[in-house]
């Protein structure tokens, strides 16, 4: 390897203008590459998701929960790393175009470093204790996922089971000894080593295509048989042909969404933690939404397929049916919303009614707007635009918090609210004359 990069540098003829020419060449794609993937761009959403979350939590100095999107933007961050890596062993042409791999390669060191070097300046900067220890133990977790996929690819199912593992990055980090915690930077450069080293000798694997084609059809992540489950099942038939371009990975963000909310809230409870769990699942029911649409758009060539399924009238019957299955999506956002925030109340009591209903309502024209305005976008460079109604929602939602839990003019943002649902309303009717339109003949 250290004879091919000498080798370019002596064909360049040495230089500024040489290590750039040779920089452009390893960044050639990248854009393509990491966010028009389904596969990566899902994780890499993730990352530039949370990054954008960073945005109001620092306007309003709410630090506790910095750590943990931190941690989550690196685990993300490694995920998309370990999907590239799987992606040259499951490409057999990969070895045939002219400096992919490299450029693959360099790529990912790039992206890694700096997620990793972006982390641990923020950490520094909030100066919160245990904030760079949870970096420490995210960083590690990615560095062995990566591993674990090269050795054996069927380890990318478990990408969900990485996610999950960050809601006790915090207790674990309070019980493992300082000793142990001064070695992980330590266990990371072994791993990142050994990563290389595996990287080396790396070629095609047959597991390899099988997880990349199913990861292009569910988003990346596993679920059991549906056979075995009604319910899922029945799910999945409700939201027709909503799901039909994101898989199972629909109604698997639905189920997990709550319990996880809950799960965190409780945890919160026991440790007297101060985590917005609400805020989270508000932003997580976006990202669903972002989701939905991106696959839509991704996927292009897979609406001919759907139109050409049986049940649809022709295609205004195909767009009210797609129409119908967003308004069960929003219904069923809102239905989780009532439900979840219920139950974390029950635990924290600084969740009250006002709260409770502004949670729901933000839930509504949240979804409203990310649904309505995906249906008119028809390009990916469009629907990115819809990252600024997340941050606007989330400026919105962190603002008022603070004004609604004293308890003090309480009804200006919830007519607020309700003026932005019926906006959303008039948004999700607008798309839904938008949508595929002049698309099919």
């Amino acid at each position: 390897m250290s004879t091919f990069y000498q080798n370019q540098r002596v064909k360049e003829g040495g230089g500024v203008s040489a290590s750039l020419s040779l920089l452009t060449r390893r960044l050639s794609g990248a854009t393509r590459l990491w966010f028009y993937d389904v596969g990566c761009a899902s994780f890499m959403g993730a990352a530039l998701l949370g990054l954008l979350m960073l945005i109001p939590i620092f306007l309003f100095e709410k630090f506790v929960v910095v750590p943990l999107i931190i941690s989550m933007i690196q685990v993300s961050v490694s995920v998309a790393v370990a999907w590239q890596l799987n992606r040259l062993s499951a490409t057999e042409w990969s070895c045939l175009v002219p400096e992919y791999r490299h450029n693959i390669y360099f790529q990912s060191v790039l992206i890694w470093g700096v997620s990793l070097l972006l982390g641990s300046g923020l950490c520094l900067y909030i100066d919160t204790q245990g904030a760079l220890s949870q970096l420490a133990i995210a960083t590690t977790l990615g560095l062995g996922f990566i591993y674990l996929c090269l050795i054996k690819p069927s380890t990318y199912y478990l990408s969900i089971v990485l996610y999950l593992s960050l809601v006790t990055i915090e207790t674990v980090t309070s019980v493992i000894p300082p000793v142990l915690l001064l070695l992980l930077p330590v266990i990371s450069l072994v791993l990142a080593w050994m990563i290389w080293q595996k990287v080396l000798v790396s070629g095609w694997h047959p597991d390899a295509r099988t997880i990349y084609h199913n990861a292009l059809e569910m988003g990346g992540v596993w679920l059991p048989s549906q056979n075995s489950y009604r319910y899922i099942a029945k799910l999945e038939s409700s939201l027709h042909p909503l799901n039909f371009f994101m898989g199972p990975l629909l109604s698997m963000l639905i189920i997990a969404m709550p319990l996880f909310t809950i799960a965190v809230a409780l945890i919160a409870y026991l440790f007297g933690l101060d985590v917005p769990v609400l805020f989270l699942l508000v932003q997580f029911s976006g990202v669903a939404c972002v989701m939905v649409h991106w696959s839509r758009i991704q996927r292009w060539q897979a609406v001919e397929a759907l139109y050409m399924l049986p049940g649809f009238n022709g295609k205004q019957g195909m767009i009210d049916a797609f129409n119908r299955a967003q308004c069960k999506l929003l219904l069923l956002l809102t239905l989780i919303m009532v439900v979840t925030a219920a139950a974390v109340s029950l635990v924290n009591p600084a969740i009250t009614t006002a709260i409770w209903l502004h949670f729901v309502l933000s839930s509504i024209f949240g979804c409203g707007f990310i649904l309505g305005a995906g249906s008119a976008c028809k390009t990916t460079l469009q629907l990115s635009a819809t990252m600024l109604i997340i941050i606007a929602h989330s400026a919105w939602v962190s603002s008022s918090l603070r004004l609604l839990t004293e308890e003090s003019h309480v009804w200006p943002w919830l007519a607020g609210d309700l003026i932005f649902v019926v906006i959303s309303m008039l948004t999700l009717w607008f798309g839904s004359k938008r949508l595929w339109k002049g698309d099919l003949v």
